[in-house]
């Protein structure tokens, strides 16, 4: 069964409500709005912070923009992908999800920037709409589009013991980069460099080199 939820499009600084249909493992968010940081961006070796309180999404009338739509606050600590965006660089961190048609869905991961004053912006989220947010295996992956702050990278992440995660892209295997959540450090977030085009058949292994779960391998699209 298909779900729904808001995604908000910030264009001219004016909020527009829309519904996004959750299909494919992903729901994702074109979004200019701003939010500030609790921390510092940090890689895989950051140390666990406290989680921000939960916040339900909320929605106008039917037809009508919502004058107050949620601001994400993030969750843990913000991931530095290193990579230069249009304007700041790119990094995620996770979010709250609380929606009553995915009650074992507690979390997503926001695509955002930081940017030269050190403002967070949240620009792209995917969160898991079948089952667990933390059963084995990958979860939430989005690939990369153009929107108004530049081309975003493929991102996900997988619940497991991932220490190397792979794709294929144009006849050949890419390596992800990731880094843990420091919320909960089973969870591994991963992107991929925004000019790798057509990612698919994405594998994780342990330090062992052994193939782990593949999960929800999906990659939505828009």
């Amino acid at each position: 069964m298909k779900s729904t939820r808001n995604r908000w499009l910030y264009a001219g600084g004016s909020a527009v409500a829309c519904a996004a249909v959750i299909a494919a493992g992903t729901v994702a968010a074109n979004a200019g709005m701003t939010a500030r940081t609790g921390g510092p961006a940090v890689g895989a070796g950051a140390a666990p912070s406290a989680s921000a309180a939960p916040v339900p999404s909320t929605s106008g009338a039917p037809g009508r923009p919502d004058p107050n739509p949620p601001k994400p606050e993030p969750i843990g600590q913000v991931i530095d992908s290193g990579i230069a965006a249009r304007e700041g660089t790119w990094v995620f961190y996770g979010v709250p999800v609380a929606e009553k048609a995915l009650p074992t869905v507690h979390f997503g991961v926001m695509a955002g920037r930081r940017l030269p004053g050190g403002t967070l912006t949240a620009d792209v989220m995917t969160n898991e709409v079948t089952g667990s947010d933390r059963a084995p295996g990958f979860h939430a992956v989005q690939a990369g589009m153009g929107i108004e702050a530049g081309q975003s990278p493929t991102f996900g992440y997988y619940a497991g013991p991932a220490t190397r995660i792979t794709a294929r892209a144009n006849g050949r295997t890419v390596t992800a980069h990731q880094a843990r959540w420091s919320e909960d450090r089973s969870v591994v977030v991963f992107w991929f460099d925004p000019a790798t085009r057509g990612i698919s058949r994405l594998a994780a292994y342990d330090r062992g080199g052994r193939k782990l779960p593949t999960g929800n391998a999906g990659v939505g699209v828009g």
